[in-house]
């Protein structure tokens, strides 16, 4: 066989191996972040067996949505019972559908760069540099290291199988030939992607991007052309009524956004400057551009405040027109503006989410990588394209280095707390993760150094502004691991942010953290860890598990039983709806011969009107 057409046919196999080990120096890290309650703490993943039952209570580990993300939590379910606890086997899973995710790319760019429109003719070469280029980017790190975004990545590989599905049928039925089955197959890729993360939904959105620029609803049957049309119409009509109807009044509403800091408004008008961020991070990948946490960022209150907010409008507006005025001239390039754009439009638009996430750019980069590789094509050279070549190779070199030191520094976790901190010493996240560590290392010994700084961290982290109550949680249970006298002021700060602060996910992990870590053994004040919990109940809101869970410690803990009867009825009228959650506490206090707290539950399922079952009328 001929060696350059041998090391064409190895090459997609060394770009593969490339993706690998750009991330392999980061297997030794620990959980971050959203892994510890999605992961490390969650026990319907720590699978024991392989059953039925078990899988299927992994596939409802992930609580967050209507019917959670089963492909995802299944899958770290998996890894857990064939791996064990150890955060490197979930990492080298996730570094393996990386590698998988990179070929599906070069798939993707070999098709897209054969396209007639993409002429001249490219090589096989730029693909693999394209490829390349979105697999070893520094940014990806916080995706593919960042355990629980296995549900980024795979939600990426349906979209990718679904996107390369959808180009063969497309391309047949421009030739002519059949390629409804390949939409078909298109079709059930975005419904799987559906069972990793919700953002499956925006394959149709890609599938259009490429009808806008290189497809251009060609098809080699009149009827096939009209047909794609007035269904992209009639999609595009029926998404925006949902979109304005439905989405935006159930997303937009006050309510909604009470666990956040910032309105509805507010969050739009500040990915007006998230987005043009996102692109300066993918286009100059600086190491101090990327500092993982974003919980210092600016929220805009207005278009002037601050004026970027207005100056990211209009640069956004613009690079949508030169998307559009470029679909016929340069096709690739539109449609990587086009793609950046559609794998932003969920996460940058009116739902609930934090303002800023690196791992957002993980499909969407691949569209400026595209665009990038168009414009470079095009720059003209006097002497031939050797230079050309040498820059690209040049630029490949130091991203790749610049990801590999990324990476070697989240495989060391004291590494990257303290890189974290010293990135954005004002984010109380990484603040409290480097006192975590800190603690962690210490074992317990009070006469430890390291608890010493793990203390004074908190105690730093705890007054920066905006901090959750989780630097106090962590105060709290040092002292309870390692004896050390608890300082009153504590409690006290952790209560005042339970009832003055939004009530968001961390407000919330902190109060039910430290009931949870007291009953397993790490006991803090009863008292205090009391009036707590009832300060985050009183902000209401909460499903009934919550405060059944606190009606058992009031009871057993506190031996109150007047308080825990009121507890475990409300627990009841919490989602008056809920039978079965009602019918299941019932019988449990039942069977564990607690008849006064019983009838506390039946006479409230009474005055609800709440129906039983025949046997427990």
């Amino acid at each position: 066989m001929n060696p350059l057409r041998l090391f064409r046919t190895i090459a997609p196999i060394l770009l593969v191996l490339l993706a690998a080990a750009a991330y392999w120096p980061g297997l030794n890290g620990g959980f971050l972040f959203d892994d510890y309650h999605n992961i490390q703490v969650n026990p319907a993943i720590q699978l024991s067996s392989l059953d039925a039952e078990s899988l299927q209570r992994a596939a409802g580990a992930y609580q967050a949505g209507g019917y959670g993300r089963p492909l995802a939590t299944v899958s770290f379910a998996l890894d857990h019972y064939f791996q064990g606890k150890d955060p490197a086997g979930f990492k080298r899973t996730n570094i393996a559908l990386h590698a998988l995710n990179t070929l599906l790319v070069f798939l993707l760019a070999s098709r897209l760069l054969a396209l007639p429109r993409a002429a001249p003719a490219w090589s096989v070469w730029a693909a693999l540099a394209i490829a390349a280029g979105w697999a070893i980017h520094p940014l990806q790190v916080s995706t593919v290291l960042y355990v629980v975004q296995r549900m980024e990545i795979l939600v990426a590989t349906a979209t990718l199988l679904g996107l390369l599905a959808y180009l063969r049928g497309r391309l047949a039925q421009r030739d002519g030939r059949r390629g409804w089955p390949w939409l078909g197959v298109a079709a059930l890729c975005g419904a799987v992607g559906m069972l990793a993360k919700e953002s499956a939904v925006l394959l149709p959105v890609f599938a259009l991007a490429l009808e806008a620029t290189v497809l251009r609803f060609e098809a080699g049957l009149p009827a096939t052309r009209r047909f794609l049309q007035v269904a992209y119409a009639g999609g595009a009509a029926i998404a925006t009524v949902l979109f304005f109807g439905w989405l935006l009044p159930r997303f937009a509403s006050p309510e909604t956004f009470a666990i956040r800091d910032f309105t509805v408004g507010e969050r739009l008008l500040t990915q007006l400057r998230v987005l043009p961020m996102y692109l300066g991070q993918v286009l100059l990948p600086l190491p101090d551009s990327m500092t993982f946490y974003y919980d210092t960022f600016p929220k805009s209150t207005g278009w002037f405040s601050p004026v970027t907010t207005l100056l990211g409008g209009v640069f956004l507006v613009a690079l949508a027109a030169l998307a559009w005025r470029l679909r016929r001239g340069a096709p690739l390039a539109s449609l990587g503006i086009l793609w950046f754009f559609a794998g932003h439009l969920l996460t940058s638009g009116p739902l609930n989410l934090e303002l800023v996430f690196e791992h957002r750019n993980y499909l969407a980069m691949f569209g400026i990588v595209l665009a990038v590789a168009d414009g470079v094509r095009r720059l003209p050279m006097q002497d031939g394209e050797g230079l050309k070549i040498f820059g690209v190779a040049a630029v490949l070199v130091l991203v790749g280095a610049l990801t590999l030191i990324r990476a070697a520094t989240w495989g060391h976790p004291l590494l990257l707390a303290s890189d974290l901190v010293a990135r954005n010493p004002d984010s109380p996240r990484a603040s409290n993760d480097l006192a975590m560590i800190y603690v962690g290392m210490s074992d317990g010994d009070p006469d430890s150094p390291f608890l010493y700084m793990g203390m004074q961290e908190f105690e730093r982290g705890s007054r920066l502004p905006g901090a959750s109550p989780l630097p106090e949680q962590g105060l709290l249970l040092m002292a309870a691991v390692s004896g050390y006298p608890t300082d009153p002021a504590w409690w006290d700060r952790l209560e005042h942010k339970i009832r003055t602060q939004p009530l968001g996910p961390q407000q919330v992990m902190a109060v039910q953290g430290l009931l949870t870590q007291h009953l397993r053994g790490f006991r803090v004040d009863p008292e205090r860890l009391a009036r707590a919990y009832q300060a985050m109940l009183d902000r209401g809101g909460f499903p009934g598990h919550a405060y059944a869970t606190f009606a058992d410690f009031v009871l057993v803990e506190l031996g109150d039983e007047a308080r825990a009867n009121e507890l475990f009825a409300e627990a009841v009228a919490a989602d008056p709806t809920d039978a079965r959650f009602a019918m299941h506490l019932l019988e449990t206090l039942q069977s564990e011969g607690r008849g006064a707290q019983a009838r506390a539950v039946l006479e409230r399922m009474q005055a609800i009107g709440m129906q039983l079952s025949p046997n427990k009328s």
